[in-house]
């Protein structure tokens, strides 16, 4: 069947034909409302054309992807194709037309390809419309079936931006004029008990430097951070916590806060914790 074209086609919200009379087959939209009414009433459109519909532009490709509650019937032909889902997206309607949101809609689009170039091209296209951390959480709660060129090419892309974010950590702290930390430590105390793994550790002075330099893409939440701060100040640590994105967006102002927070450790007697 040609995959711009629906019909005729017996829909099971009622008992008419939908029947689309054009020699280049139907427009994009009414293509997906003609698939809309195939599948089932509860069915929302998902994967590439769920992210045209949110503004990303990716030209149609295959057959259209809807997703539909695992217990509901459904209908499909060689233009649709139709997913059971017991994690059904909640829907962001889109000119009349119930989509997935596009975090969703690009995990569910890239499970359909198998060429790594053609992912990375997509998640490129997607990149200024859903952080890369929110298609780690929908990767995590996806179906494993279709995701391992994914996977691959996340944990490529996870690579780059981690090497990205040491070159600018490493360049904030030239920029502070502040001497070389140590990177990735881990600190307890005398007794052995742990503290924390730090992002860059100050040893002779007890300064501390978290700034989410392994997951860039999924900073600490606040109350996570504090809580960590306050564990490191309690034995006499001097706790230092950027947001990954100042890193890179206000170099200089980080630079100023590492630099009073390294004079106020100077000033301090150096903890008693142990760094390995």
């Amino acid at each position: 069947m040609n995959q711009g074209y629906l019909g005729p086609m017996r829909t099971n919200r009622t008992n008419a034909d939908v029947i689309v009379l054009a020699d280049s087959g139907p427009g994009r939209l009414r293509r997906l409302r003609a698939a809309l009414h195939l599948a089932h009433p509860d069915a929302v459109v998902t994967g590439r054309e769920a992210l045209w519909l949110n503004g990303v532009s990716v030209p149609p490709r295959g057959a259209v992807h809807l997703v539909v509650p695992v217990e509901r019937p459904s209908r499909a032909d060689g233009s649709v194709i139709v997913e059971h889902s017991t994690r059904m997206p909640d829907p962001l309607w889109r000119r009349g037309i119930p989509t997935a949101p596009v975090a969703r809609a690009t995990v569910d689009a890239c499970r359909r390809m198998s060429v790594a170039e053609e992912v990375r091209a997509l998640i490129r296209t997607t990149e200024d419309h859903v952080p890369i951390g929110d298609l780690h959480g929908e990767l995590a709660r996806a179906p494993a079936r279709g995701t391992m060129t994914l996977r691959r090419v996340l944990a490529d892309i996870d690579r780059g931006l981690r090497a990205d974010s040491a070159r600018a950590a490493a360049d904030l702290i030239a920029l502070a004029g502040l001497p070389p930390p140590r990177w990735t430590a881990r600190l307890s105390t005398v007794a052995d008990v742990h503290l924390a793994v730090v992002d860059a550790w100050w040893d002779d002075i007890g300064l501390a430097w978290d700034c989410d330099l392994h997951q860039p893409w999924n900073p600490r939440p606040e109350t996570r951070a504090l809580t960590r701060a306050a564990r490191l100040t309690a034995v006499g640590i001097v706790p230092v916590h950027t947001d990954p994105a100042r890193v890179l967006l206000e170099p200089r102002a980080v630079a100023g806060e590492l630099r009073g927070a390294y004079q106020l450790a100077t000033a301090r007697p150096r903890p008693r914790v142990v760094m390995s």
